[in-house]
């Protein structure tokens, strides 16, 4: 081959690989080809977005599987009372035990006391004899039965608890959670809000500080090793433990992957994505209902629930780091090879504009010393105070927190209600479910014909009115009572989606992680006080926890008026960035006042 043939050839290969390369402005810098390309690849021409979303969605229908798992993994015995072992081995039958040492006799169903017979004495007669011998005698002194199984007196199980239900059906009976330790039962829903509450924030830090991916990573790890502890715990405090890791976790899955396909989707598919994005948690309640139907033990159960985790090992390897992440970072070149598949070549940089970016990039260098534990602490209010300092900043986010807050706190005061409206548990799972996919699907079009504020504003107070409908409605209108319920749910379901849309657009990326985290952790501190609303407040009076909801509802619908609009707007990358435009939108309000 000559020369002359030789030299086309690398003429022509040059020319193909330069075809290859982005169409370039010389006046702009490898953020800015790099931001072009995630708009490219946002708009959703390719299987790259669609892909993202797929591996988005799918891990967090385990996060729907245990928020109300608690339902059927601790159901109430129908009933149970305290039963004198010395009286049953005399061959005493269980009612005939009842009916002399429980007050209320065959009546009682859920009796915690035992009378302080003589049981020894009682044991030495026939029941029709022990039944003459005290008709004439005054009744003893009434004990609880869990204060006479901790007795010291009393050994080798003197008293325990008798439950009429299947063994293994429910933990309640493992630990006898009944009587004076019911609020035991109560706080393994409530370690799933704190562990919520906790991850919530410590995730979206760690998001914002060392990736969506890294964040996601270690949830996923954590997760499947805080189901499997939750499903062979041996005592209490280890489910206790299991539960706060779930709830940890699942803040951890939910919160990155959310961030990772809002930040990346491009306009037009962000508000859908968005929305979509949550239907994976009535999904989840959906399979509930069916494993618990299929799976009556609760371990059983439990186990069901938590091997499907283990697919989050395929989104190990399938997730890829948010490029806008790495451009916040400015790790252009990483950021450019995840969208094009290659790295910039030299002649692209060469033809680039050589300029310093907005972004400050440290550098650790070999004989930079690691930040000591104050320093670390320091960073971590330097990040806070990112968000907090600017006055636009921190308005936004206190009524974020607050609406996130009363949200959730409904949200959950409806699932722990249900009892109220006597409704068949694996039912009532069912049809949440399904409530939520409408409220979900019906938001998505809300959005494309109204404002952010405007539809959060109506649906507040809607879901706040059908709350405070139950004031006029008898205890005994069961379905009344439901109707108004689903409604409810309905509206808190659709606003929540908009609302988790609507403020990660308001916030930019080098913060937005930190703000979903924090207003979660008040999201979960709402549902931290959901259950003690519902049972310490439900029993004085059966409509006060509908009421102190409706009310808290209807004024965050009214706080929402005091948002920014942000329809229609790009996101921003930098605290200034956002600063600015705020400043520039207040400029342009004064004039037209003036």
């Amino acid at each position: 081959m000559s020369k002359e043939n030789i030299k086309a050839n690398h003429t022509e290969a040059d020319a193909t690989e330069e075809e290859k390369q982005p169409v370039l402005d010389k006046k702009k810098s490898l953020k800015d080809v790099v931001l072009e390309g995630l708009e490219e690849k946002g708009k959703g021409k390719d299987c790259w977005l669609w892909l993202m979303f797929v591996l988005c969605i799918t891990p967090n229908i385990l996060n729907g599987f245990h928020i109300s798992s608690y339902v059927f993994l601790s159901k109430m015995p129908e009933s149970y009372f305290c039963v004198v072992q010395t009286l049953v081995n005399r061959n005493w039958d269980l009612d005939q035990i009842r009916e002399l040492s429980i007050p209320g006799g065959l009546n009682a169903t859920q009796s915690c006391d035992v009378y302080k017979w003589d049981y020894e004495k009682l044991a030495d007669l026939t029941f029709d004899q022990a039944k003459y011998y005290l008709a004439g005698k005054e009744k003893p002194k009434i004990v609880s039965c869990l204060e006479m199984m901790s007795d010291v007196e009393y050994n080798d199980n003197e008293y325990s608890f008798h439950y009429e239900q299947e063994k293994d059906v429910s933990f309640v009976p493992e630990w006898n959670l009944v009587c004076e330790r019911i609020a035991l039962r109560s706080n393994v829903q409530v370690a799933l809000s704190i562990g919520k509450f906790v991850g919530a924030s410590t995730f979206g830090i760690i998001s914002d500080k060392y990736g969506r991916k890294a964040s996601f990573s270690l949830a996923a790890v954590l997760y499947i090793l805080s189901g499997l502890l939750t499903t062979y715990a041996p005592t209490y405090i280890l489910l206790m433990i299991g539960r706060i890791g779930l709830g940890f976790c699942g803040s951890g899955v939910f919160y990155s992957l959310f961030t990772l396909i809002t930040e990346n989707a491009g306009q037009k598919y962000r508000s859908s994505l968005s929305i979509a994005y949550n239907f994976s948690y009535p999904l989840g309640f959906l399979f509930l209902a069916a494993a618990a139907y299929t799976w009556d033990k609760w371990r059983d159960l439990q186990l069901a629930l938590t091997i499907p985790s283990f697919l989050l090992i395929i989104h190990l390897i399938w997730l890829v780091e948010s490029p806008r992440y790495l451009i916040s970072k400015g790790n252009y070149k990483k950021a450019y090879k995840m969208l094009y598949g290659k790295k910039p070549s030299q002649d692209l940089l060469n033809e680039l504009q050589d300029e310093k970016e907005d972004v400050e990039i440290i550098e650790e260098k070999p004989d930079q010393k690691k930040p000591t534990f104050n320093e670390k602490i320091r960073g971590f209010f330097r990040e806070l105070i990112k968000l907090y300092g600017p006055s636009n900043l921190r308005n936004k986010a206190l009524i974020c927190h607050f609406t996130w807050c009363v949200t959730s706190l409904t949200y959950y005061m409806l699932s722990l209600n249900a009892e109220n409206f006597k409704a068949n548990i694996y039912v009532w799972t069912g049809l949440t479910g399904t409530v939520d996919i409408f409220g979900y699907i019906v938001s998505i079009f809300v959005l494309k014909w109204s404002t952010r504020r405007m539809s959060q504003f109506s649906l507040f107070v809607l879901a706040g009115a059908f709350l405070l409908a139950v004031l006029g409605v008898s205890k005994d209108k069961e379905i009344v009572l439901l109707v108004l319920a689903m409604m409810s749910r309905f509206c808190i379901t659709s606003v929540y989606a908009i609302m988790t849309l609507h403020t990660a657009e308001m916030f930019p990326t080098e913060i937005r992680n930190s703000v979903l985290g924090i207003s979660s952790t008040a999201a979960h501190f709402g549902s931290f006080f959901a259950p003690y609303i519902v049972d310490l407040l439900g029993p004085w009076a059966w409509y006060i926890p509908t009421t102190i909801c409706g009310t808290l509802i209807v004024l965050a619908g009214f706080l929402i008026l005091f948002q920014p609009e942000t329809k229609h707007t790009g996101l921003t990358d930098h605290v200034n960035e956002d600063v600015k435009q705020d400043n520039t939108d207040a400029d342009i309000e004064m004039n037209k006042k003036t």
